[in-house]
């Protein structure tokens, strides 16, 4: 079987000043929706969107995260890991918070000098429904070898 090429087309939303492409949607069920409001909100420093008091909208980076509370019907599950891609200065600045809150790294800051002589970096830390949310930055995008 072959399969076709599909023709997409890209819709950019602005976030903190950059064009994001075709953002993504991830929804997770958490068993506290309050606690982990409050992580993503007031400790990453992402924006609430739509709040119906069973689910909310978190403006993840750029990207839709909505999270739903546990319910009978629903459990919380962890997923292994999934991320987001920030400049080398954002990235640190994030360290330095989770530093300062004596929040624990399942993997700690790392940097490394690639093949190319680019730098990146990554690290991974817990959401409170344990979550893996993993942080990466890259002095060369690693998308420009997509053409």
């Amino acid at each position: 079987m072959q399969l076709k090429t599909l023709k997409t087309s890209v819709r950019y939303f602005s976030y903190r000043g950059v064009n994001v492409s075709n953002p993504f949607h991830l929804s997770l069920v958490v068993p506290k929706l309050r606690l982990a409001e409050e992580f993503y909100v007031n400790f990453l420093g992402c924006s609430k969107g739509r709040d119906s008091g069973q689910w909310i909208d978190i403006i993840f980076f750029g990207h839709q995260l909505t999270l739903h509370q546990e319910t009978e019907k629903m459990s919380a599950q962890a997923i292994d890991h999934f991320g987001v891609i920030l400049e080398k200065a954002e990235w640190l600045s994030i360290v330095k918070k989770i530093e300062d809150e004596i929040i624990s790294f399942v993997l700690p800051p790392s940097e490394k000098t690639n093949d190319d002589n680019s730098e990146s970096g990554k690290f991974i830390i817990k959401d409170p429904a344990n979550n893996h949310l993993e942080f990466k930055f890259y002095q060369k995008s690693p998308l420009y070898m997509v053409s």
